[in-house]
């Protein structure tokens, strides 16, 4: 991350207090040592205290190309200095409520509170933001203070994600399960809100890869799978290669069409004779390797995989496929893919298996059977309501620890802080698609501020 740093101050002072601009060039420096820790440091190192000063920072940071700019208030600033270079530079800006000294001074005197009243002209910057609307968050406290750091941290990661989200490519391999119009999207709003391009993968170029996939990489792959997972003893003929070969397959799309997430419509893969089976164990590879998958040409919520695998390095995809009344649950489930990242250190949750329903024309493949892990975690729907504006949905569950239903598919169960039906029904006034995206960990914070920076609504359920 590239961070831009403009420590204030106003020149104006130096004629009547020199003896401050020392301390606060040190201070200045302070905070430089301090926001390295979550990135790349970008500054003039000079004061921002004067118009010329900003226009030296602004072009330093355009110049830099840096994610995010830092508004520290060294000493008293004033807005005018700043906010024209600030309108030509647009970036998300944090500005800091900050000073030299977590506490007043016990000895503080007109003196040292001409060096020490920074937050003077926090309303001054922030009244402008808001009138301007440009994206910023205002974070208060000394930089000894862990709520500080979890703050910048929080908002670090959300600019992180947007970097990451922001001139991406979606690959759409097939289509849109037809009738599954609720998922529905304009590409062209997604591509100018959130920078993620959709890239339709032409069939042509999946058989040309597919069919250039050598044998013994088929039987390397195929060995390395047998000896870390678990293996059901029913497959037939050459259902098993033919899924390990389409997973070599998918990617190699990935790398060739330089894809950040994919979305398949499977039935193009396992109908078409060559290949005949299902890619579940193509996609949960790629999970593996942080590349989100998800199923049915599901591009909404392969952005919003994207946007919780930029955050949490394991995000998976999933629905709710039933109700549980009686305890509150819902059991959630989907397809036969899973994110095997979730098991590196427990592989033996993990069974190969054929996948239970769908026949293509070699079989029906690789599907896996898992034990998920129990755990609080964020749910994340993408949808697009009102015409043209984005609306995030984000949820938070508790992953039970509960035996999966033996069905053959990855599956389980989770409790909400609320009855499962009024959560559908706060659920539905939202507009949210049946598909959602998946992670374990509390992400709201961050995705509150992503849909901030995005200036998408932002709705907790």
């Amino acid at each position: 991350l590239k961070i831009g740093l403009m420590s204030l101050a106003h020149d104006a002072y130096w004629k009547f207090f020199p003896q401050h601009e020392r301390p606060t060039m040190d201070l200045a420096e302070t905070f430089n040592n301090y926001l390295s820790q979550f990135g790349a440091i970008c500054e003039t190192g000079r004061l921002i205290d004067c118009s010329e000063r900003a226009v030296e920072a602004r072009k330093l940071f355009q110049e830099k190309d840096v994610d995010v700019i830092v508004l520290a208030t060294a000493t008293y600033s004033t807005p005018d200095d700043i906010i024209l270079d600030l309108k030509r530079f647009i970036r998300p800006f944090i500005v800091w409520n900050t000073q030299k000294s977590a506490a007043i001074p016990h000895d503080l005197d007109f003196d040292k509170w001409m060096l020490e009243h920074g937050i003077t002209g926090v309303p001054g910057i922030t009244n402008l933001f808001e009138r301007e609307g440009m994206p910023y968050f205002l974070i208060s406290g000394h930089y000894t203070s862990d709520a500080v750091k979890q703050s910048f941290d929080t908002v670090f990661k959300a600019v992180a994600a947007f970097k990451r989200i922001w001139g991406s490519k979606l690959g759409m391999i097939g289509h849109l399960y037809p009738g599954m119009i609720d998922f529905g999207y304009d590409p062209t709003t997604m591509y100018t809100t959130f920078g993620a391009a959709t890239t339709p993968i032409l069939e042509r170029v999946i058989m040309g890869i597919f069919n250039g996939v050598e044998e013994k990489e088929v039987e390397g792959l195929a060995k390395k799978l047998e000896k870390k997972y678990r293996k059901a003893d029913d497959f037939e003929g050459e259902e098993f290669s033919q899924s390990v070969r389409t997973a070599l397959a998918m990617k190699k799309v990935v790398e060739q069409e330089q894809l950040d997430a994919v979305t398949v419509y499977c039935q193009s893969l396992w109908q078409r004779p060559e290949i005949g089976v299902v890619p579940c164990m193509g996609m949960s590879l790629l999970m593996q390797e942080g590349v989100f998958c998800s199923c049915e040409g599901d591009v909404p919520t392969t952005l919003s995989g994207l946007i919780l695998e930029s955050l949490s390095n394991a995000a998976f995809f999933t629905e709710i496929w039933c109700n549980d009344f009686e305890n509150d649950q819902f059991m959630m489930g989907h397809s036969g893919t899973m994110n095997l990242g979730l098991f590196e250190n427990n592989p033996e949750n993990v069974k190969m298996v054929r996948h239970p329903w769908w026949t293509g024309c070699c079989g029906r493949g690789v599907c896996l059977e898992v034990k998920m892990p129990p755990g609080k975690a964020t749910m994340l729907s993408l949808s697009q309501v009102q015409s043209t504006q984005w609306r995030m949905i984000v949820s938070t569950v508790e992953v039970i620890d509960r035996d999966p239903v033996p069905l053959g598919t990855p599956n389980f169960f989770i409790k909400l802080e609320k009855p499962i039906e009024q959560y559908l029904e706060e659920l539905a006034k939202l507009g949210a698609a049946h598909h959602f995206s998946m992670a374990y960990g509390d992400w709201r914070p961050h995705l509150q501020a992503l849909a901030k920076i995005l200036k998408v609504e932002y709705s907790f359920v």
